[in-house]
C-alpha cells in the first residue's frame, strides 16, 4: 500500500467515525421517542393519520411528537419533560402574574397591540400591584405592544407594564409604569359568586375560569349556598374558563339542571377504533365508564329549566361542554361570543420509572345525547355581543351580565343603553392562543 493510499484510508475511515457520532442519538431521547410511539399508537384519536417515522432516527422528542400529529384538526396535543409542572396545572398550582389579560389590535391594519385586563386573582402579584378588571396595558418593559413581545405579559419571569387610555385618534399613556414578578399561586377557580334581587326574582350568579377537579367540593358548597337562598334563575359567566376536567363539568352540569335529569346522558365518547375494540374486548362490564356518562344525583342541585350562560373565544373544552351537554333538556341562553370549538378531550401518559416526560394527546371525541354538535366551529351564541371591560364583574353593571338580567326581567338597564357612546371601537382581537404561556389552555382531560 502506498503512501498515498494509507493517507486516503484513515481519511475515509475517520470521516466514517465522525458521521457515526453526529447520528449518534441520546439513549434516553431513544427511550421517551420509544414511550411516545407506542402510546400514540395505542390512545391518540386520529391514530389511523399517524405518519410512518423512525422513532430511532429523530434527536429531538418534542419535534419527534409534533410530527406525528393531524394538523388539520388537532392543535391541542402536547408533549412536557416536566410531568410534575403538568399535574400541578392540573391542581390549580400555576407560576404566572395572576392575572386575565386580552389583545386587540389598536385599530385595523395596526400592528400595535393594547390589552385589557379581564380580571385578577386575588392575593397574586397583579393585585398586590394594584391592577383592576378594565385597566388598559399599553407599554411592556418600555416598548410598543406587538406580536413580537405580546407572549412577555404571560411567560416572562418578571415585566413592566405602562397603562393607559384609548382616545378615538391615539393612545395616551399614564405617566407611571406597573413592575411585577411572576409566581407560584393556587387558583381557586370560583372567582365571584353574587345573588341579584331584581324586582323580586332571585338570580345566581358564578364567574368560574377553570374546571380544576381538586375544588369540587367548593363548587358544590357555591351551589349549596345558591339552593338555600331560593334562587330561581342562574348567570354561569364562562368567559375567561378554558377548559379542565371532564368529571368537574359533569358535576356543575349536574349541578345545574332539573333533578330528573339524574340518571340521563351525559355525554358520549368515542375513541380510536382499536382502543374501543380493545377496551371492549378486555373488560365488557366497563362500557359504561369508558364510553358513557350520566348526570348525577346531588343534594345541592338547583333543578332550574333556564340557564343564561356568558361567552367569549377563550370559552372552550369542559365549558363548552357544560353548554352543549345542557342544551337538549333545558332552556340554554348564550350571550356573548361565539366559543373555541374545542370538542375533543386528552389524557396525561407518563412514565415516571423510567424519565420525567409526559404526553397530553387528544384521544376522545365527544357527543351530547341527540349528537347536535357541530364539530367545525365554536358554539354560536344566541344573543351576540362583545366583552367589554368598563364594570367589575359580578354587578349588575358588567354589560353581558346585564344583558343576561335583561333577558330574564324584560328590563333594560343603564350600562346597556349607553354601551355604544362608552368605549372607542379597537380593531381585531387576538386569538387566544396567542402569547398563551402554557399549552394546556384550552384543555379538557379525563379523569380515568
Amino acid at each position: 500500500m502506498s503512501r498515498n493510499q494509507l493517507v486516503l484510508g484513515l481519511t475515509v475511515l475517520l470521516l466514517s467515525v465522525l458521521g457515526c457520532q453526529k447520528d449518534d442519538i441520546d439513549p434516553q431521547v431513544l427511550k421517551v421517542n420509544r414511550f411516545v410511539k407506542d402510546n400514540m399508537e395505542l390512545y391518540y384519536l386520529w391514530e389511523d393519520k399517524l405518519p410512518a417515522i423512525n422513532s430511532s432516527k429523530e434527536k429531538d422528542s418534542k419535534k419527534y411528537f409534533d410530527k406525528l400529529l393531524y394538523k388539520r384538526i388537532d392543535k391541542w396535543s402536547f408533549i412536557t419533560d416536566d410531568v410534575d409542572a403538568l399535574n400541578n396545572y392540573f391542581a390549580g398550582v400555576r407560576k404566572e402574574f395572576g392575572y386575565s389579560v386580552r389583545g386587540y389590535y389598536f385599530e385595523e391594519g395596526s400592528e400595535r397591540i393594547v390589552a385589557f385586563v379581564e380580571y385578577i386573582e386575588p392575593g397574586g402579584p397583579a393585585d398586590r400591584a394594584g391592577l383592576k378588571r378594565g385597566d388598559l396595558i399599553v407599554k411592556i418593559n418600555g416598548s410598543d405592544i406587538t406580536q413580537d413581545n405580546y407572549g412577555q405579559l404571560f411567560s416572562a419571569e418578571a415585566v413592566s407594564i405602562g397603562l393607559g387610555t384609548v382616545t378615538d385618534n391615539s393612545i395616551i399613556e399614564l405617566s407611571s409604569s406597573v413592575n411585577m414578578v411572576s409566581e407560584e399561586l393556587q387558583i381557586n377557580p370560583i372567582l365571584k359568586t353574587e345573588i341579584f334581587d331584581v324586582g323580586g326574582i332571585k338570580i345566581a350568579y358564578l364567574a368560574y375560569t377553570s374546571f380544576i377537579h381538586e375544588y369540587n367540593d367548593q363548587l358544590e358548597a357555591v351551589f349549596a349556598e345558591f339552593k338555600s337562598s331560593g334562587i330561581s334563575e342562574l348567570i354561569l359567566d364562562l368567559r375567561y374558563n378554558s377548559g379542565g376536567s371532564i368529571s368537574t363539568a359533569r358535576l356543575m352540569a349536574s349541578l345545574i339542571g332539573p333533578t330528573s335529569n339524574a340518571g340521563k346522558l351525559f355525554l358520549r365518547t368515542a375513541y380510536n377504533e382499536g382502543l374501543e375494540e380493545a377496551i371492549k374486548n378486555e373488560n365488557p362490564s366497563s362500557y359504561t365508564e369508558w364510553f358513557e356518562d350520566y348526570f348525577e344525583t346531588n343534594p345541592n342541585n338547583l333543578g332550574i329549566e333556564n340557564l343564561y350562560v356568558l361567552t367569549t373565544n377563550g370559552t372552550a373544552s369542559a365549558s363548552e361542554m357544560v353548554i352543549y351537554s345542557l342544551s337538549p333538556y333545558i332552556n340554554v341562553v348564550q350571550i356573548g361570543e361565539q366559543t373555541h370549538g374545542k370538542y375533543y378531550g386528552s389524557i396525561t401518559i407518563d412514565d415516571k420509572k423510567e424519565h420525567n416526560w409526559a404526553i397530553q394527546p387528544i384521544i376522545m371525541r365527544a357527543e351530547n345525547v341527540d349528537n347536535s354538535i357541530d364539530y367545525s366551529q365554536g358554539l354560536i351564541p344566541d344573543v351576540e355581543m362583545n366583552d367589554n371591560y368598563m364594570y367589575e364583574l359580578g354587578t349588575k353593571e358588567d354589560v353581558l351580565t346585564a344583558k343576561a338580567i335583561s333577558q330574564i326581567t324584560g328590563v333594560t338597564s343603564k350600562s346597556l343603553e349607553g354601551l355604544k357612546s362608552a368605549s372607542k371601537s379597537l380593531g381585531e382581537p387576538l386569538l387566544r392562543t396567542e402569547g398563551v404561556k402554557h399549552p394546556l389552555k384550552y384543555e379538557m382531560y379525563i379523569h380515568k
